[in-house]
């Protein structure tokens, strides 16, 4: 076994390569329509640094959030969501062609129109792509969008975004699922899957698409398409849910044996109760280095219950940290269940600088720091594939496990001890919400 790979509080982005963005094709905004601007386009790929140098338009509010004893200092969404640098507006359509459904000018939120996105229950995709002559270079890049899932029967579950590098013979392909959500969102794409040999210093084309399957529409829309520079190196959470005894009895000395620290979701009303981890083991734990964060799960998602029910509940778990002595883990949120609305990211967003939720996929700089993609570890090779690749494209991949022991558990303790010993056997960083929230760069 090699040494402890303990947590990392230094890995950084390098703000020195937001002054430039070599060979990357950009249209600027025109801040009268949105639309993109022809004069900047280039054929041969050799665009100049200083439009990406420039102020893109967006801009991020430096208010304080609300005050009182539990709230957070400021709403980290507003400070977060003009990282990095705008790639694409949608404003002019003209780049972007329809290869399924169809595709035409939105309503946004942000200056100028959307991307709308439909598919006919014909259709089994809603699919859009960007080429570009020349390629340009994303290798010190990562990608964020704003989503807007739609609303009831034509709501999409997933996203996805793939990278042709040069060709889609050599692609990444990046896939988001989506719990139940309302409203715009920011989502950070990273790699689940790669093809060939993608190389990221020629990227000829991008890809935006919805699947549907049969006998389904789809009518959803995207904006912003960002870029945040790339983090020094990768990085893994190794999350918990539930507050499963198992996890203190048997994860717990697996990750004491790699000298990893963990994330612990604690359900304030199940403290003390049968088969779940206790006030004292969960002392435990926080003097052993993890996060104990926000997880109020009750018997439906949160999304279920009123507004005044939601902050109730997510208050409280907050007050109950706090009271207990888990101040630092307390600026943290693990969401029960997956299914939000947009209320429920405003409420979230009040009490706490990070949330983690559904998905599949690593991420950089967080754009959208209260929809932090875990993946599942219930999959073992899913979620090894997962970690190299993170630490090839430098990203964090947090993993979410629930129950640890024998086979009628979430995993085994004998399948979590392999894939702990696959994260030190690669050298890859393992650090806390803590720790992550210490990587990003926010706006003052």
């Amino acid at each position: 076994m090699n040494g402890p790979v303990s947590r990392r509080t230094a890995i950084k982005a390098g703000a020195s390569v937001l002054t430039g963005f070599a060979g990357c094709l950009v249209q600027p905004t025109n801040s009268n329509t949105g639309a993109g601007n022809d004069s900047q386009a280039s054929t041969d790929g050799d665009m100049e640094d200083s439009f990406l140098g420039s102020d893109d338009g967006c801009s991020a509010t430096t208010d304080s959030g609300p005050t009182g004893p539990l709230t957070v200092e400021f709403d980290s969404r507003e400070r977060s969501r003009c990282k990095g640098k705008l790639l694409e507006d949608f404003g002019n359509l003209s780049y972007w062609e329809a290869l399924d459904g169809s595709l035409a000018g939105g309503k946004s939120p942000f200056p100028g129109q959307s991307a709308r996105l439909t598919a006919s229950e014909s259709e089994v995709r809603a699919w859009i792509r960007r080429s570009f002559d020349g390629g340009i270079d994303l290798s010190d890049w990562d990608l964020s969008l704003a989503v807007q899932p739609g609303t009831g029967e034509t709501r999409i579950s997933n996203v996805r975004m793939q990278v042709m590098a040069p060709d889609r013979d050599n692609r990444i392909d990046m896939w988001r699922p989506l719990d139940e959500t309302d409203g715009w969102l920011r989502l950070d794409f990273g790699p689940t899957s790669e093809v060939g040999s993608p190389d990221l210093t020629d990227v000829r084309e991008i890809r935006v698409q919805s699947w549907v399957g049969d006998e389904r529409a789809a009518d959803f829309r995207i904006d912003e398409l960002r870029v945040t520079p790339k983090l020094d190196e990768g990085a893994i959470l190794i999350t918990f849910d539930d507050m499963s005894l198992s996890q203190y009895e048997n994860a717990l000395p697996v990750m004491q044996e790699y000298g990893f620290p963990g994330v612990a979701g604690v359900i304030p009303r199940l403290v003390d109760t049968e088969q779940r981890i206790n006030l004292a083991q969960l002392q435990a734990l926080r003097d052993a280095g993890w996060d104990v964060v926000s997880y109020p799960q009750a018997e439906t998602p949160l999304s279920e219950f009123t507004r005044s029910e939601q902050e109730a509940m997510v208050r409280g778990a907050k007050e109950w940290l706090v009271d207990n002595g888990f101040e630092s883990g307390a600026r943290f949120f693990a969401f029960p269940f997956g299914g939000v609305t947009e209320g429920t990211f405003e409420i979230v967003s009040k009490y706490h600088y990070l949330g983690l939720w559904s998905g599949r996929c690593p991420s950089g700089q967080l754009t959208g720091p209260l929809s932090v993609s875990r993946v599942n570890g219930v999959d073992l090779e899913m979620t090894k594939r997962t970690v190299e690749l993170a630490q090839k494209y430098r990203q964090v991949v947090p993993i979410m496990y629930q129950t640890v022991g024998d086979s009628t558990d979430h995993v085994t303790t004998e399948a979590f001890d392999e894939m702990m010993q696959f994260v030190d056997d690669l050298g890859v960083p393992v650090v806390t919400a803590s720790d992550l929230w210490d990587m990003q760069s926010i706006s003052d």
